[in-house]
């Protein structure tokens, strides 16, 4: 028996009817068209839904590792300029006052004394005595002999009638003096201060002295402060032959200072 044929088809996608002029060279051959059901799965059969969330885990995927990419290179970056060196904080300041013996208490500054412009050497000695008129620093004082009056029995005399006359063969040897007070932290008393005079074989003070009542004592020159003066007398009555070979003496540390006398 007889194959009924078949009913004709579509034609192929590249099918050209007999007769029906070639492409020209070089053109693309049409493409065959996607099914309806290919397209609505979306590539490789995928539905929509699966395909938005492949998406969506790819961006998440990606947007993580960025950001460890990302701190990778800033730590690379920065031990490339060497390890950070940590510092403990200081402590928060203490309110409280330390004991006292914690903490080395240093003195105050003390001033510059004033300038005496002479030589160290051996100046002070009864062989090289201070220069009369120029002043000397010693301990807390400045000391300067002002003047001295090698004959004082007329000069006492006249400040008061009761002041005795010198003994037979000796003389009130009256010597001016100005102290200056150096230290800034207290007061000084000037007629503390310890004179006498020396020719070099003996010593008189002032308190065997017998010249009675002095115009203006030394002695009762009262307490002064730095930068303060007292000008004030001192008297001794030697014997006349000395009178021209004295010198003013004080004690210091290092032993007698001398002045000499104008």
């Amino acid at each position: 028996m007889a194959r009924t044929p078949a009913p004709p088809g579509p034609p192929p996608p590249h099918y050209r009817p007999p007769g029906t002029p070639g492409p020209p060279s070089g053109a693309l051959l049409p493409s065959p068209q996607a099914s309806p059901s290919a397209a609505a799965s979306g590539p490789g059969g995928i539905g929509p839904g699966a395909a938005t969330a492949v998406a969506l885990v790819a961006l998440l995927v990606g947007i993580v590792a960025g950001f460890f990419i990302g701190r990778a290179y800033d730590d690379a970056d920065d031990t490339s300029l060497g390890p950070v060196p940590t510092t403990a904080p200081d402590p928060a300041p203490s309110t409280s006052r330390p004991p006292g013996d914690t903490i080395p208490q240093q003195p105050p500054a003390a001033p510059s004394p004033p300038a005496t412009d002479l030589p160290a050497a051996t100046i002070g000695s009864l062989d090289d005595p201070v220069p009369a008129g120029q002043a000397y620093v010693l301990g807390l004082y400045e000391i300067e002999v002002v003047g001295v009056d090698r004959d004082a029995a007329q000069a006492l005399a006249e400040h008061s009638a009761a002041n005795p006359a010198p003994p037979d063969g000796k003389r009130h040897v009256l010597v001016e003096l100005a102290v200056r007070f150096t230290d800034p932290a207290g007061l000084g008393n000037p007629g503390s201060i310890p004179f006498f005079v020396s020719d070099g074989s003996a010593e008189w003070f002032g308190f065997d002295a017998s010249c009675g009542q002095l115009p203006r004592p030394l002695a009762e020159a009262g307490l002064i402060e730095q930068g303060d003066e007292a000008r004030g007398q001192v008297c001794f009555t030697v014997p006349a032959d000395v009178v021209d070979d004295l010198a003013l003496g004080t004690e210091s540390f290092a032993g007698p200072l001398y002045f000499a006398l104008p």
